[in-house]
């Protein structure tokens, strides 16, 4: 059958011949072909470019970057430990990614959540989290290194990301508050604290742990926390970490106290989501973090985080039990530390109602 103009004739036939069956690509014409057949032709060439196109978006893309920048999802599908995978996550670079300075820092306070608060955090894909902690602002030796050298220790990360930072003992430093804010003026400030004296042990029980698994005896909890006529021993450093009235000053001193969030640590444990949500709002972030992000483990007591593409919980080090402490010294520990907290709730204008005695 033939249909003809002034212009043109376009031929069906039920046998093209061999030259139309090879297609203009391989020396034919197309002059003499069906529809289904020009389809079947022309059908693996649009699958690949659709295969193309689909790669290009995801690897250009935030949320698709950031699932492979994860440690934690590297290892779930790798078997690899998060050293090994938090190296390989800084070589990797997409297209339209650099390394950043951190707009956004978690400053302490040790064992109090910062390695949760940072690993939940890390499920947004507009975060892009520094695994290590850097130690840059409280140690003089890596601080001389100068601020190329820190920058360049950052993982890549796009425009519309915020790079992150942890280093726990940045609160409690002298020199850190004026470094970073020399960095940058408008650097985000997350602090996360918990009831100060359920701190101390918590801080006790990883030094003992620590230790023992060294071969190393350490003295009991009382012992440390006191002095020997019996008052609590305010040269001991978990004691002197506790009183975060100290400490915030130097930091509201250099920076507004709408730069600075605190997160409720206790609560952090108790309902992860509610806290994390205040997080994302601060840093002004789209709300992609849910509640559905977060499950209850039964066998750890405590949350587990979850995504699309992964299940995480932290390691068996995080929510450790504490050693049996006589109720009697945990009350006056408390009483302790309550005048310290009652000036903390009024620098930062947040009241935790931790217990007095």
């Amino acid at each position: 059958m033939s249909v003809g103009s002034e212009n043109y004739q376009l031929v069906w036939s039920e046998d093209p011949g061999p030259e139309a069956s090879r297609g203009p690509l391989m020396g034919g014409r197309w002059g003499c072909s069906s529809p289904l057949s020009m389809l079947r032709r022309v059908a693996p060439i649009i699958i690949l470019a659709s295969l193309l196109v689909c790669l290009f978006l995801y690897y250009t893309s935030p949320l698709g970057a950031t699932t492979l920048y994860a440690p934690s999802a590297a290892s779930e599908t790798t078997g690899l430990d998060s050293a090994t995978t938090e190296v390989y996550r800084k070589r990797l670079r997409f297209r339209g990614t650099q390394r950043r300075l951190p707009q956004a820092l978690i400053i302490g306070v040790r064992k109090c959540g910062t390695r949760a608060l940072l690993e939940m955090l890390n499920l947004h894909p507009y975060i892009q989290k520094n695994g290590a902690e850097m130690h840059f602002f409280d140690d003089d030796e890596r601080y001389a290194n100068g601020i190329e050298w820190y920058r360049k220790k950052m993982p890549y990360s796009f425009d519309n990301q915020i790079t992150m930072e942890k280093t726990p003992s940045y609160f409690i430093s002298r020199e850190a508050p004026a470094r970073i804010h020399a960095m940058n003026t408008s650097t985000r400030l997350l602090l996360i604290v918990r009831e100060p004296a359920d701190r101390v042990l918590s801080d006790y029980t990883q030094i003992m742990e620590s230790k023992l698994r060294k071969g190393i005896q350490i003295a009991p909890f009382h012992e440390k926390i006191l002095t020997p006529d019996g008052e609590i021993d305010e040269t001991y450093k978990a004691i002197k970490i506790s009183q975060y009235a100290i400490h915030v000053l130097r930091w509201l001193n250099v920076f507004p106290r709408d730069q600075i969030h605190i997160v409720d640590g206790d609560k952090l444990i108790a309902d992860p989501f509610s806290e994390i949500d205040k997080v994302q709002r601060f840093l002004r972030l789209p709300l992609h973090i849910t509640a559905e992000n977060f499950y209850f483990n039964e066998t750890k007591g405590f949350y587990c985080m979850r995504n699309e593409t992964f299940q995480k919980c932290l390691a068996d080090s995080k929510g450790r039990s504490h050693p049996f402490v006589d109720p009697a010294l945990m009350s006056k520990l408390r009483k302790f530390f309550a005048p310290f907290n009652e000036q903390f709730y009024e620098m930062v204008g947040q009241n935790f109602s931790w217990p007095t005695s």
